[in-house]
């Protein structure tokens, strides 16, 4: 049961999603959860039912102070609890100790890194990324990804090639071997977003009138998140004549040429295979978003590195909303200056 002074504490917690902590007298962290609403499973805690459980029965005696941090909604906590376990490795958390139960993606320490699913990171020789919440979930995302970005999973040497050689998934076996780091950048980039991190991406557009007064947009996001400070616009000098292809690589020849901006984990332009033909000499990982429908939400990625597609809808709910956002701001942004350009001559 609950003291006086825990009552008290409860009724001041809010009612949204996020992720609590328990600390003792000494302030030791003894519990991390996560909560729909965290008023209400932390009461949950404190009822005599709860209370006669053995690790209860030790754990809620000692609980002198309850704090919190509150988030957009449930897989957020979730994601953040992981990582609070991980970090604290909370006595009384010991189901969330066991890396079994979650899993992570695995980049070997070779000259060409493999990339495999694991859940148990002990004595493993990789960088790791993770935790990710659904193992299922995680393996489709993978591979929609090795479409776009492909990567290596097979222990063959570069001299022999492996099936997913020949499928066009594995670029450690041909010509591709020297792109190999710029995959690996565009799959970390993508599996950073995935994670509810923040990757810098870049997204452009291109807009003209009749082929006349052509403008580049530039929008930035950290995540999900607008950077607005970091827009630029571009006003095209070639003479491309609604040749969007042409004026985009002008666009981002001339914004690479500015290193004292940061470079970005990843770019996305508004276009396809067309657009993407322009920009295979750039050496950082780049998507095009094409034949995009507003109504239904409905796009093909492509990339510079493979024939093949992916369709937006297959891919996590979170990622293709910061897409289709990105689209959107550089389409709007984009106008903006091409309809500045154009009342000067008016």
């Amino acid at each position: 049961m609950a003291s006086l002074f825990i009552k008290k504490q409860i009724s001041k917690l809010p009612t949204g999603p996020g992720v609590y902590l328990f600390f003792n007298r000494k302030e030791e962290i003894l519990y991390i959860g996560k909560a729909i609403n965290i008023r209400k499973r932390i009461q949950s805690h404190f009822t005599p039912k709860s209370s006669q459980r053995p690790m209860s029965a030790k754990l809620y005696p000692q609980v002198q102070r309850i704090d919190y941090i509150e988030t957009k909604n449930e897989k957020d906590a979730l994601l953040l609890e992981q990582r609070l376990v991980k970090l604290n490795q909370p006595k009384y958390n010991i189901e969330l100790k066991d890396d079994k139960n979650y899993s992570f993606v695995a980049i070997s320490h070779e000259k060409l890194p493999r990339i495999s699913v694991i859940h148990q990171t002990k004595l493993i020789d990789a960088d790791l990324m993770g935790p990710f919440i659904s193992g299922k979930e995680l393996r489709s995302f993978l591979a929609k990804t090795r479409i776009l970005f492909p990567y290596r999973t097979c222990k063959n040497k570069p001299e022999e090639p492996c099936l997913d050689y020949h499928l066009g998934l594995c670029p450690a076996h041909g010509a591709l071997i020297k792109k190999y780091p710029l995959f690996l950048k565009g799959l970390i980039a993508f599996l950073r977003l995935y994670n509810a991190e923040q990757p810098i991406l870049e997204c452009y557009d291109i807009s003209h009138t009749a082929g006349s007064y052509t403008s580049g947009s530039l929008v930035t996001f950290k995540g999900n998140r607008k950077s607005i400070k970091n827009y630029r616009l571009f006003n095209v000098r070639a003479h491309t004549k609604g040749d969007d292809p042409r004026a985009l690589r002008e666009v981002l020849d001339r914004r690479l040429t500015h290193t004292e901006w940061q470079y970005p984990d990843l770019i996305i332009i508004d276009g396809g295979k067309s657009q993407l033909s322009q920009l295979k000499h750039i050496d950082l990982p780049i998507i095009g978003i094409a034949k995009y429908n507003r109504e239904a939400q409905r796009a093909t990625l492509y990339s510079p590195y493979s024939d093949r597609g992916v369709a937006l809808t297959s891919l996590p709910e979170s990622i293709r909303q910061t897409l289709l956002r990105m689209r959107d701001e550089a389409h709007r942004f984009a106008i903006k200056q091409q309809r500045k350009r154009q009342a000067k001559y008016i």
